[in-house]
C-alpha cells in the first residue's frame, strides 16, 4: 500500500510540474468574435463569451483549473459546432442556447459529463459536437450560466 501511494503522488507531482511547464508554454487564442479558438487553462481560469458568426468551435485545455465557455450569442457554423476538448483534474462549463442538440464523443475517465440541456426535437437543431478527454474533471453543458442557476 506504501509503494502505491508513493508512485501516485510522484505521477501528481510529475504532473503538477509538466501542468506548471505549459502553463507558461502555451497561451490562448480567440476572442469574443473569434470564428475558432484554443482556449488554455491551466492553474486558473478562463471566461469566454462567444459572438462568432459563424462559430466553428476550437479547443479547449483545462488542467488544475476551471473554463467556462458561453455560446448563447454566437452562431453556429452551418456544419456545427466541434470542440475538442482536453480536462485534466479540472472542469469545463459550456453554456448553449436552449434547443441545442449536444454530441459527447470525449472519453471520460474517472471524471463526469453531465448534459442539462433540453434539446428540441427538430432535426435542423445547431449540434455541438465534443470530442477528446476528461481525466478526473469534469464537463457540463447547461443553458443558464452558474450565476443565474442560484438567481
Amino acid at each position: 500500500m506504501k509503494r502505491l501511494l508513493q508512485t501516485y503522488l510522484a505521477l501528481l507531482l510529475g504532473a503538477s510540474l509538466a501542468a506548471l511547464f505549459a502553463k507558461f508554454a502555451l497561451q490562448s487564442k480567440g476572442d469574443p468574435s473569434s470564428e475558432e479558438i484554443d482556449l488554455v487553462s491551466i492553474y486558473g481560469g478562463v471566461h469566454l463569451v462567444s459572438e462568432a458568426t459563424p462559430f466553428y468551435g476550437g479547443r479547449s485545455l483545462t488542467v488544475f483549473a476551471g473554463t467556462l465557455l458561453d455560446l448563447r450569442k454566437a452562431q453556429p457554423a452551418p456544419d456545427g459546432i466541434h470542440l475538442d476538448i482536453t480536462v485534466i483534474m479540472g472542469g469545463l462549463s459550456l453554456i448553449v442556447p436552449p434547443g441545442w442538440r449536444v454530441r459527447n464523443d470525449a472519453d471520460v475517465l474517472a471524471g463526469g459529463f453531465e448534459d442539462l440541456t433540453q434539446p428540441s426535437g427538430e432535426e435542423d437543431a445547431p449540434v455541438l459536437r465534443l470530442t477528446g478527454r476528461v481525466v478526473f474533471g469534469g464537463l457540463q453543458v447547461t443553458t443558464r450560466s452558474p450565476v443565474e442557476a442560484v438567481a
